[in-house]
């Protein structure tokens, strides 16, 4: 089979459908992503296939166009912006059997219902919270396409959701559809060497500083941050991300070393602590290997992941007022903590062996949760089980 995956041009959405599509690859399937035509080397440099789709531009709060994305309705904007237009010449030129999106990706819904293709979705944990918040607005620009917007929204519509939830994490309450699945949340950091420094640093515990790869621009918080662990009693690792030079920090502690785009997943096999935005790349592969976290959420889902760890018992943080409604590709205004809040927050969670006790139970969760594979074994059957379905409906002869 031929899958073809699109997703928003950003690291944060990217990587975590990369274990997906390898686990198809290995299974024999060809496999293609469809992004923006600036995040095509990105992808390329992890070994897939990749054609452009829609606007060029990055996730990145200083990009034009993720600019104008902030000021609409949750990405839903870029469905008028060529990314359909796109995704179909891709999904022609690759003769794709299948549509995979990312969640935040929805051009592929609208795509693969105007060429008939069966769509899925891979979700991070909060998709299932903004989702429905969402869902008007999708509806209507699939209704521009001409498409029955109520339709190509509905929770049904398609084949597999894949979902990427913990139970402890879990939404209360939340029932799970048909056709959804839960898998591992698998790490995909692309590698990467560690700086020279790192061997270095000696055996006191070590906290790992990052804030992803979109809010990372917020210079003054990673400075907040330096600030409050300098001095302390254990290193700090700080990764300024890809596109902030490290002389944008200035001079900090003998105890902090800082770095641009590091590998995060060698870094957590050393880590105490993870001190982060609540992104849930960054949230679930700490708790996969069952480090506690210190929290500073700034929007988008970071609020909600936030307040699932400080519920389970493997993190503290600092969530502030959101914006009713659904969120914003643009986070709210954000008022930094007193450092003392972060400082001692940090020292907490090294000191006091409950929280790595709540963060090993999760880790615990996801290690017995089912891996890539499942889902792609998964997207077999649904994919074959459509095309038979469509072969049936249409009079033709079903083989098998």
């Amino acid at each position: 089979m031929r899958f073809l995956f699109t997703t928003i041009p950003g690291s944060g959405h990217f990587h975590p459908m990369v274990p997906t599509a390898i686990a198809l690859r290995r299974r024999g399937h060809d496999v293609a992503f469809v992004a923006s035509p600036s995040f095509s080397t990105a992808i390329e440099a992890a070994g897939f296939e990749a054609h452009p789709a829609g606007p060029a531009w990055l996730e990145n709060l200083g990009d034009p166009v993720m600019q104008r994305i902030m000021a609409g309705e949750f990405f839903v904007d870029l469905i008028r912006m060529g990314m359909v237009e796109g995704i179909i010449r891709a999904a022609k030129a690759t003769g794709a059997d299948a549509i995979i999106r990312g969640s935040a990706e929805l051009g592929g819904l609208v795509a693969g219902a105007i060429l008939e293709l069966p769509v899925a979705s891979a979700a991070p944990a909060a998709a299932k919270f903004y989702e429905p918040m969402i869902r008007p607005g999708v509806a209507r620009a699939a209704a521009e396409h001409g498409l029955d917007g109520e339709r190509v929204t509905a929770v049904d519509f398609e084949i597999l959701r894949i979902d990427r939830t913990p139970p402890s994490l879990e939404l209360p309450g939340y029932q799970a559809p048909p056709n959804a699945i839960n898998v591992r949340p698998e790490p995909f950091d692309a590698g990467g060497e560690l700086p020279e420094w790192f061997d270095d640093l000696g055996q006191r515990p070590l906290v790992y500083v990052t804030l992803g790869t979109v809010m990372n621009g917020n210079i003054p918080l990673f400075r907040l941050i330096a600030d409050a662990l300098a001095d302390q009693p254990f290193e700090v690792v700080i990764a300024l991300g890809s596109g902030v030079p490290r002389e944008a920090l200035g001079e900090v502690a003998g105890n902090i070393r800082v770095g641009a785009f590091l590998p995060q997943a060698r870094i957590l096999e050393r880590a105490s602590v993870v001190v982060n935005h609540g992104g849930y790349g960054t949230v679930s592969a700490a708790l996969g290997v069952g480090l506690p976290l210190f929290l500073l959420p700034m929007g988008a889902d970071q609020p909600y992941n936030t307040e699932r760890c400080i519920t389970a018992g493997a993190a503290l943080g600092v969530i502030q007022d959101q914006p009713p409604g659904p969120p914003t590709a643009a986070p709210p205004p954000f008022t930094p903590p007193d450092p003392a809040v972060i400082r001692d927050g940090t020292r907490r969670l090294l000191e006091e062996p409950a929280f790595r006790a709540a963060a090993g139970t999760i880790a615990a969760e996801i290690a017995a949760m089912p891996s890539a594979d499942y889902a792609a074994e998964r997207l077999e059957e649904a994919v074959l089980e459509r095309q038979a379905t469509q072969l049936s409906g249409s009079g033709a002869a079903v083989s098998g």
